[in-house]
């Protein structure tokens, strides 16, 4: 028998089957891997978004003066809340900045894990990300 006859056959067996059982092994593991990529992506995106957040929000209470006065934390929040997103929510110490001291701008946000296994291994959902950053007032 020459080995072009063979094609398709492994020792006598039949595989026109074994594509198919190998995929569907294959699909649960390789979705989990894509979706976990995706969450912690998000996850780690969010992250970058609040420690930028709150860098500016150091840097605009610590700058910038509304008729003589340092903003307080509801002027600024409502600036990070248009540039960043509505569902951020900020913290300054102390609230109204005082000149020559520093100012601790905190920021917090909620992140939900959509994907149902990676939900299962992180125990807070939607868990709390938070950036925080201090700079001297002016």
């Amino acid at each position: 028998m020459r080995r072009g006859q063979l094609s398709g056959r492994l020792f006598g067996q039949r595989t026109e089957g074994m594509s198919a059982a190998e995929f569907g092994l294959i699909v649960p593991v390789m979705l989990l891997i894509v979706c976990g990529i995706m969450d912690f992506g998000n996850l780690y995106y969010q992250l970058n978004v609040v420690n930028e957040a709150a860098r500016e929000a150091a840097r605009i209470a610590a700058t910038q003066k509304t008729s003589g006065s340092p903003p307080n934390q509801t002027t600024v929040q409502t600036t990070i809340r248009s540039e960043f997103g509505n569902s951020l929510n900020l913290t300054l110490t102390p609230n109204p900045p005082t000149s020559g001291s520093s100012v601790q701008a905190t920021v917090t946000n909620a992140v939900t894990i959509l994907t149902p296994v990676i939900n299962q291994l992180i125990p807070n959902n939607p868990t709390t990300v938070t950036g925080a950053c201090c700079m001297q007032v002016e």
